[in-house]
C-alpha cells in the first residue's frame, strides 16, 4: 500500500507519533475530524466534476450576430496608395 508516497511502516510511525502527542482521547477526536474533512472534500470534488460534466454536455448559448465595426475616419487605404505605377509588373527590374 502506497498512499501519497507513504508506505505502511511510515504510516505506522506517523500514527504512533500522533498517539503520543495527542493522547488516546484527543486521537479519536482528531481521527473523527479528519474523516469528516475527507468526506466533505470528496463531496466538493464530486460536485465540481458533475458541474463540469453538465456544462460540457450543454450546447453553447447562441448570441445575436454582431454588426461589423465601421472604418475609422482617419484610416489609410492600403490599395492604390499612389506609390505604384500603372504599367509596372511585379518582379525585379532585370526581368522587365
Amino acid at each position: 500500500m502506497n498512499i501519497l508516497g507513504i508506505g505502511n511502516l511510515e504510516l505506522i510511525w506517523i500514527l504512533l507519533l500522533a498517539l503520543v502527542l495527542l493522547g488516546p482521547g484527543r486521537m479519536v477526536d482528531a481521527a473523527r475530524a479528519a474523516g469528516k474533512f475527507w468526506r466533505e472534500a470528496q463531496h466538493v470534488l464530486r460536485a465540481a466534476a458533475d458541474a463540469a460534466t453538465v456544462s460540457l454536455d450543454a450546447p453553447p448559448p447562441r448570441s445575436a450576430p454582431r454588426d461589423p465595426l465601421p472604418e475609422p475616419e482617419d484610416a489609410v487605404a492600403r490599395e492604390g496608395s499612389g506609390d505604384e505605377t500603372d504599367g509596372a509588373e511585379d518582379g525585379p527590374p532585370e526581368a522587365r
